[in-house]
């Protein structure tokens, strides 16, 4: 076993295998985000509210546990970094020199497929985002088609265009 302490201060006791196990686990946890948004994905477009509810729980969950793995590993790094003589807030790969060069392109590897893997969950969430918003329009659409009474559009503050149905209405006035 390779012990990058060999390299460091001698009281860190740090091996490249922890490091990669942390990158490991991260990768998995960006994997199953990516299948929570394909499923996301799957509930907007069969429009099934409840199922889409529990998957939103379920992705909600997923970011937090990949938020806690990338907190972790970014303490990890900025402890390596400031051993090595970098500035804390130093990219993994460019610490990478000071590993074993045999576990040099492993550790590339798995650095760009996380970076991939990030790249497609913000990709999928921008796409789910717009079809959810696509289909509230839709749906208003339709309801502003089969009771055009019930619906008015109005401006928010924003300027952006929203819908203000009746029953919205009733409890505003109530309210007031």
């Amino acid at each position: 076993m390779v012990q990058l302490s060999q390299l460091q201060k001698p009281h860190t006791s740090f091996t490249w295998e922890d490091l990669l196990s942390l990158l490991r686990d991260e990768l998995q946890e960006y994997g199953g985000l990516v299948g929570l948004l394909n499923a996301q994905q799957q509930s907007i477009l069969n429009r099934n509210p409840q199922s889409l509810l529990e998957v939103n729980r379920s992705v909600q969950n997923q970011i937090e546990a990949s938020k806690i793995l990338h907190k972790r590993r970014e303490g990890f790094v900025s402890s390596l970094a400031s051993n090595y003589g970098h500035p804390e807030d130093v990219a993994l790969s460019e610490i990478l020199e000071h590993f074993p060069s045999v576990t040099q392109p492993m550790f590339h590897s798995i650095i760009e497929e996380i970076n991939n893997l990030i790249t497609q969950i913000r990709k999928r969430i921008a796409q789910n985002g717009r079809l959810l918003s696509r289909l509230t329009d839709v749906t208003d659409q339709l309801l502003t088609v089969s009771d055009p009474a019930s619906h008015s559009k109005t401006y928010s503050k924003t300027g952006d265009l929203s819908s203000l149905s009746l029953s919205k209405r009733a409890s505003l006035n109530e309210s007031a």
